[in-house]
C-alpha cells in the first residue's frame, strides 16, 4: 500500500545496446508494480520514486535490474545500458522422420543430443545424416573405391559451406556490435558495480545484518556514499569491515522508519 501512496515523477528513459530492434523491451517497476514497453528506437517513459527498483527484460538481451538514484530524479532522465543476450543450446531433440501424430511413437523416435561445436567437429566420417522417404536409394557396397571417396568428398563440400555460413552470419553480427559500440562510446557495456562482484549477498546479510532484500539498497547506499574503492585492497582488510560496519549501523536507522 505504501508503494502505490508514494509520491514519483515522470523520468524519460533510454535503453542502449547492440540490437537492431528496441522495440517491446519491457521496463517494470517493481516497487509500483507498474511497467512500460519501449519504443523501435528504445525509449520510454515511467513513473519512479527513489530506491525504486526497476527491472528491464527482452528475449534478446540480458535481464537487468537497476535501482532510481537522487541524480536520475533531478535530472528526470534514466539511460540503461544492456548487453545483448546470446542464446546457448545445451542439448538438441533430433526427429529421424516427420511427425506421424501418435505420440508414444514420435517420443521413442525422438533423440536427444548435444550440439556439435564448431571447433570440435572430430572426424567427418563419423557424422551421419538419415535418409528420408525422398532419398535416392544407392547401393555403395557395389561401389569401387573412386565411388566412396566422391561421396566422402561430396559431405566434406557440404560441411564446409555449412561452416562458411555460420562464420560468415557470426562475423557480420559481430560487426554490427563493434559498429554500434563505436557510435555509443565507451559507456556501451553496463557498468558493474565492484561491492556486488565482491561480496556475495550472504555477507552483508550475516556480518552486517541487512535484509536481504535490502542488500542492493544498501550497496547503492554505499556507493552513493563516496566509498573508497581503495579499501578493497587485500591490507586495507579491517578498515573496510569497520567502514562497512559503521555504514551498515547509518543505513539500518535511515531505512527503520521507512517500513
Amino acid at each position: 500500500m505504501q508503494a502505490q501512496n508514494t509520491k514519483r515523477v515522470e523520468v524519460n528513459g533510454q535503453i542502449i545496446v547492440a540490437v537492431e530492434d528496441l522495440e517491446n523491451v519491457t521496463v517494470f517497476n517493481e516497487s509500483s508494480n507498474k511497467g512500460v514497453i519501449t519504443d523501435s528506437l528504445g525509449r520510454f517513459k515511467v513513473k519512479v520514486a527513489l530506491n525504486d527498483e526497476i527491472q528491464v527484460s527482452a528475449i534478446q538481451l540480458k535481464p537487468f535490474k537497476t535501482y532510481i538514484t537522487q541524480k536520475v530524479l533531478d535530472s528526470k532522465k534514466l539511460t540503461i545500458y544492456l548487453n545483448e543476450q546470446i542464446n546457448t543450446l545445451d542439448e538438441v531433440v533430433l526427429l529421424q522422420y516427420d511427425l506421424t501424430g501418435i505420440l508414444e511413437g514420435d517420443i521413442v523416435n525422438t533423440k536427444v543430443v548435444k550440439p556439435i561445436q564448431m571447433f570440435d567437429l572430430g572426424d567427418v566420417e563419423n557424422l551421419e545424416v538419415t535418409d528420408d522417404h525422398h532419398s535416392k536409394v544407392d547401393n555403395i557396397a557395389i561401389g569401387n573405391q573412386n565411388d566412396r571417396i566422391r561421396y566422402q568428398a561430396d559431405g566434406m563440400a557440404i560441411l564446409g559451406l555449412l561452416v562458411n555460413a555460420i562464420f560468415k552470419t557470426k562475423n557480420k553480427k559481430n560487426k554490427k556490435r563493434i559498429d554500434r559500440q563505436n557510435r555509443v562510446g565507451k559507456r556501451f557495456n553496463t557498468p558493474v558495480s565492484k561491492l556486488s562482484t565482491v561480496f556475495k549477498n550472504e555477507y552483508y546479510t550475516s556480518n552486517y545484518n541487512i535484509p536481504e532484500d535490502k542488500v542492493n539498497a544498501f550497496i547503492i547506499y554505499l556507493e552513493n556514499s563516496n566509498f573508497n574503492y581503495s579499501l578493497l585492497e587485500p591490507t586495507k582488510e579491517i578498515e573496510l569491515i569497520d567502514y562497512l560496519h559503521l555504514k551498515s549501523k547509518e543505513f539500518l536507522t535511515a531505512t527503520s522508519g521507512k517500513e
